[in-house]
Protein backbone atom coordinates (compact mmCIF):
# COMPACT_ATOMS: atom_id res chain seq x y z
CA UNK A 1 0.00 0.00 0.00
CA UNK A 2 1.46 3.41 -0.98
CA UNK A 3 1.20 6.62 0.99
CA UNK A 4 -1.26 9.28 -0.10
CA UNK A 5 0.34 12.32 -1.66
CA UNK A 6 -0.69 15.92 -1.22
CA UNK A 7 0.22 19.05 -3.16
CA UNK A 8 3.79 19.01 -4.44
CA UNK A 9 4.04 15.21 -4.14
CA UNK A 10 4.68 15.32 -0.36
CA UNK A 11 3.08 12.67 1.85
CA UNK A 12 -0.15 13.83 3.51
CA UNK A 13 0.23 14.67 7.21
CA UNK A 14 3.86 15.75 7.01
CA UNK A 15 4.48 19.05 8.76
CA UNK A 16 6.67 21.55 7.00
CA UNK A 17 8.95 23.93 8.87
CA UNK A 18 7.50 27.36 9.60
CA UNK A 19 9.23 30.15 7.69
CA UNK A 20 11.19 32.81 9.55
CA UNK A 21 8.99 35.51 11.13
CA UNK A 22 10.19 38.16 8.68
CA UNK A 23 9.27 35.99 5.68
CA UNK A 24 5.95 34.97 7.21
CA UNK A 25 5.09 38.60 8.00
CA UNK A 26 5.84 39.64 4.42
CA UNK A 27 3.80 36.81 2.89
CA UNK A 28 0.82 37.36 5.21
CA UNK A 29 0.78 41.13 4.75
CA UNK A 30 0.95 40.73 0.96
CA UNK A 31 -1.91 38.25 1.03
CA UNK A 32 -4.17 39.75 3.72
CA UNK A 33 -3.12 43.39 3.99
CA UNK A 34 -1.74 45.13 7.08
CA UNK A 35 -1.27 42.81 10.04
CA UNK A 36 -2.62 43.65 13.49
CA UNK A 37 -0.16 45.29 15.86
CA UNK A 38 0.31 44.36 19.49
CA UNK A 39 -1.53 46.82 21.70
CA UNK A 40 0.49 48.58 24.33
CA UNK A 41 -0.36 47.80 27.94
CA UNK A 42 1.88 50.53 29.30
CA UNK A 43 0.86 53.93 30.44
CA UNK A 44 2.68 56.40 28.30
CA UNK A 45 4.29 59.62 29.45
CA UNK A 46 4.70 62.53 27.04
CA UNK A 47 8.29 63.57 26.56
CA UNK A 48 9.40 67.22 26.19
CA UNK A 49 10.23 66.57 22.52
CA UNK A 50 6.62 65.45 21.91
CA UNK A 51 7.16 61.68 21.77
CA UNK A 52 5.82 59.13 24.23
CA UNK A 53 7.72 56.69 26.44
CA UNK A 54 6.42 53.93 28.73
CA UNK A 55 5.94 55.30 32.25
CA UNK A 56 7.12 52.17 34.06
CA UNK A 57 8.61 48.71 33.80
CA UNK A 58 6.77 46.69 31.14
CA UNK A 59 7.28 43.38 32.99
CA UNK A 60 5.64 44.82 36.13
CA UNK A 61 2.77 46.25 34.10
CA UNK A 62 2.22 42.93 32.34
CA UNK A 63 2.20 41.11 35.68
CA UNK A 64 -0.34 43.58 37.14
CA UNK A 65 -2.51 43.32 34.00
CA UNK A 66 -2.48 39.51 34.17
CA UNK A 67 -3.39 39.62 37.87
CA UNK A 68 -6.23 42.06 37.17
CA UNK A 69 -7.48 39.87 34.31
CA UNK A 70 -7.42 36.77 36.54
CA UNK A 71 -9.31 38.66 39.26
CA UNK A 72 -11.94 39.82 36.72
CA UNK A 73 -12.35 36.26 35.36
CA UNK A 74 -12.92 35.01 38.92
CA UNK A 75 -15.47 37.79 39.56
CA UNK A 76 -17.41 36.93 36.40
CA UNK A 77 -17.24 33.22 37.25
CA UNK A 78 -18.75 33.94 40.69
CA UNK A 79 -21.42 36.18 39.17
CA UNK A 80 -22.40 33.50 36.64
CA UNK A 81 -22.45 30.88 39.41
CA UNK A 82 -24.85 33.07 41.39
CA UNK A 83 -27.14 33.47 38.38
CA UNK A 84 -27.11 29.68 37.84
CA UNK A 85 -28.18 29.13 41.48
CA UNK A 86 -30.87 31.81 41.14
CA UNK A 87 -32.23 30.18 37.95
CA UNK A 88 -32.49 26.86 39.79
CA UNK A 89 -34.45 28.42 42.67
CA UNK A 90 -36.84 30.75 40.84
CA UNK A 91 -39.76 28.85 39.28
CA UNK A 92 -40.88 31.69 37.00
CA UNK A 93 -37.84 31.66 34.68
CA UNK A 94 -38.97 31.04 31.07
CA UNK A 95 -38.15 27.46 29.98
CA UNK A 96 -38.92 27.82 26.25
CA UNK A 97 -35.50 29.41 25.67
CA UNK A 98 -32.33 30.04 27.61
CA UNK A 99 -33.22 32.90 29.96
CA UNK A 100 -30.95 35.93 29.97
CA UNK A 101 -29.64 37.45 33.17
CA UNK A 102 -32.26 40.18 32.84
CA UNK A 103 -34.99 37.51 32.51
CA UNK A 104 -33.67 35.79 35.63
CA UNK A 105 -33.64 39.01 37.65
CA UNK A 106 -37.15 39.95 36.50
CA UNK A 107 -38.43 36.47 37.37
CA UNK A 108 -36.75 36.63 40.79
CA UNK A 109 -38.30 40.04 41.52
CA UNK A 110 -41.74 38.75 40.48
CA UNK A 111 -41.28 35.61 42.61
CA UNK A 112 -40.35 37.72 45.65
CA UNK A 113 -43.39 39.95 45.05
CA UNK A 114 -45.66 36.88 44.93
CA UNK A 115 -44.10 35.43 48.09
CA UNK A 116 -44.68 38.74 49.89
CA UNK A 117 -48.35 38.66 48.81
CA UNK A 118 -48.74 35.10 50.08
CA UNK A 119 -47.19 36.03 53.41
CA UNK A 120 -49.32 39.15 53.69
CA UNK A 121 -52.53 37.25 52.85
CA UNK A 122 -51.77 34.47 55.33
CA UNK A 123 -50.81 36.87 58.13
CA UNK A 124 -47.19 35.75 58.26
CA UNK A 125 -45.72 39.02 57.02
CA UNK A 126 -45.19 42.07 59.18
CA UNK A 127 -43.60 45.27 58.03
CA UNK A 128 -41.70 47.02 60.78
CA UNK A 129 -41.29 50.80 60.56
CA UNK A 130 -37.70 51.88 59.92
CA UNK A 131 -35.68 52.90 62.95
CA UNK A 132 -35.23 56.67 63.23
Amino acid sequence: MGEASGAGGRPVGVLLPTPAPEVLETVLSQRYGPLPQVATIARLRKQPAGGYQPAGDLADMLERRQAANAKERERIKNLNSGFARLKAIVPLVPRDRKPSKADTLKAAAEYIRLLRLVLRDTGGFQVFPPNP
